[in-house]
């Protein structure tokens, strides 16, 4: 899997989970799903903030 491929799906995750969102309008299925289709190819999604923004950050790396 290259970075071409995760990043559209990393995004398109991150779209669902909008932090503007509330919570009743945030798609935490599809959110899981992607997260689940990029596992299985070896992908690991991290979830966290950024230190000095607090905005939050999603980084992966290769599982083997």
């Amino acid at each position: 899997m290259t970075r071409t491929k995760v990043e559209p799906l990393k995004r398109s995750r991150a779209k669902a989970m909008r932090q503007e969102q509330t919570p009743a309008d945030k798609n935490w299925a599809e959110a899981d799903r992607i997260r689940d289709e990029l596992l299985e190819q070896g992908i690991q999604l991290k979830d966290g903030k950024n230190p000095e923004t607090g905005k939050r950050i999603t980084t992966w790396e290769v599982k083997r």
